[in-house]
């Protein structure tokens, strides 16, 4: 399976990228890595032929001045030449992804499904909420503590599932394309169209409040009472507890469609920098005859983004292990990287984040969240806020300031609030973890696509032979370069 890509060969730009991707596909090969991609330049019958292969909304109207690209799941990258990252991205991800072995497998699924599964078969029938006994507990959580995920069969009543399903296909006409933080930063002179039709995400969603969707109050009880009885209960790993501590609000649920035609949503961590406040995801989904060509499994990978390690695929079913409802729990942070796979039909999962209301208070936005009345909280709102402060400080401001602030905070409370709770941007963040590797990085590929040097000219070396990823990280549809081992850079 290798990446067909057709480049204009009469525009400079295009040659720019394909250097850059020949450079890279190139040191795959010295480290005994077999090709990722076939180069075709256009106009020409190796083109055409590729060309012939693709029917409707995915054939180009022309090539001219572009780089395209026909993955082996056959999503479509119609524009590559300015950002050739992404392609390199798709390549590294060929070139380097392990699927897990027989023994991986068994230890994932003796952890995070198999003690779920025997304990829900254990349950008594007159049980409606099985995951809720002092056992099912502590099994869902041992498998939060050493896989990081768990998959609870039977979630919810079968009605209640249908409804959800039934509710969120009505409202499909409603629901937008789903976007990634970088939508939220668009300039006046980019094009928002382009930023939300970008391939790495592919789903179209819509977030309801709750009784807007039928099933969804009870849906979001029964989800509430599982977390609430992680936070409490005696029989519940005490770190696991800990880490729950002040999960005190959650978001709506999201209802999310992706529409098959290989729509995905590739690998990511949902709170990337930890500084959003998500520490808990959960999922369910609701797919009848779901079976493996239809594709869209969730792939856990082991943890951190430098991973290339899978742990684990999840099928999206809706009847898993006779006639089991699927519900999956995993941690928001670095311990789950985690990704949608290419569906080639329908595929519907409810979404609910978590959050901790301590992480929270440490930046701008996710702080002002906690004060919003579209963010459900799980308990007494000040109560929560107050038991997320750190100090006496913190604790008497938080005591003054007015609860559900719909209008935000004037810029001088801003201003105390960000000096007392030492509040941190995104990039604060990211320049903490920024390394002079990283930096390097960033000059030698802005040598090589707009300086007009060559890739080994750029990067110092006239070859490089990494057995690793160079690690073009694709984070809210920007890419962040990531630390890695020396992988060529001239000293």
């Amino acid at each position: 399976m290798v990446i067909q890509v057709i480049y204009d060969v009469a525009c400079p730009v295009c040659l720019r990228a394909i250097q850059l991707v020949t450079f890279r596909e190139e040191t795959f090969r010295s480290s005994g890595v077999a090709s990722t991609v076939q180069l075709s330049p256009w106009p020409s019958g190796a083109a055409e032929d590729v060309l012939r292969g693709v029917a409707g909304p995915g054939r180009p109207a022309s090539l001219k001045q572009k780089v395209w690209a026909k993955l082996p799941s056959g999503l479509i990258l119609p524009e590559n030449q300015d950002d050739p990252m992404r392609l390199i991205y798709e390549m590294e991800y060929l070139a380097f992804v392990r699927l897990p072995t027989a023994s991986m497998l068994a230890r994932v699924d003796g952890v995070a499904l198999l003690p779920l599964q025997r304990a829900r078969q254990n349950a008594q029938a007159s049980v409606p909420r099985w995951w809720s006994s002092p056992e099912s507990l502590r099994l869902c959580a041992t498998a939060l503590k050493e896989e990081n995920f768990a998959v609870l069969d039977g979630f919810l009543p079968e009605e209640v599932c249908q409804a959800l399903a039934e509710g969120a296909k009505r409202s499909r006409p409603s629901m937008v394309r789903g976007a990634t933080g970088a939508a939220a930063r668009v300039s006046p002179g980019q094009d928002l169209a382009k930023v939300l039709n970008q391939p790495s995400r592919g789903d179209v969603v819509k977030f309801a409040d709750e009784g807007q969707m039928p099933g969804c109050q009870d849906f979001l009880d029964a989800l509430d009472a599982l977390v609430d009885a992680l936070k409490t209960s005696d029989s519940v790993e005490v770190s696991v507890r800990h880490r729950l501590s002040c999960v005190d609000w959650a978001n709506s649920a999201m209802f999310a469609i992706y529409p098959g035609g290989a729509s995905r949503y590739i690998k990511h961590v949902d709170n990337t920098l930890g500084t959003d406040g998500r520490r808990l995801t959960a999922v369910l989904y609701l797919n009848r005859d779901w079976c493996e060509q239809d594709g869209g499994c969730l792939r856990i990978f082991e943890p951190t983004m430098q991973s290339c390690q899978v742990k684990r695929d999840i099928e999206p079913l809706w009847n898993r292990l006779a006639s089991h409802l699927a519900r999956v729990v995993f941690w928001s942070t670095q311990e789950v990287p985690h990704e949608v796979l290419s569906s080639y039909k329908d595929r519907l999962a409810v979404s609910v984040w978590f959050i901790d209301g301590a992480e929270s208070l440490r930046s701008r936005e996710p702080f002002e969240r906690l004060f919003s009345p579209k963010l459900r909280c799980l308990g007494d709102r000040r109560q929560c806020l107050l038991k997320a402060a750190k100090n006496e400080d913190e604790r008497a401001v938080l005591a003054a300031l007015p609860l559900e602030a719909t209008h935000g905070f004037s810029e001088a409370e801003r201003r105390r609030l960000a000096r007392l709770f030492g509040w941190r941007t995104e990039e604060d963040v990211q320049r903490e973890l920024d390394t002079a590797q990283d930096r390097a990085i960033r000059s030698a590929l802005e040598k090589a696509l707009q300086g007009g040097q060559t890739p080994a000219e750029a990067f110092g070396v006239k070859a490089f032979a990494p057995k690793k990823p160079l690690h073009f990280e694709i984070v809210d549809d920007e890419i962040m370069m990531r630390e890695r081992p020396k992988f060529g850079l001239a000293d």
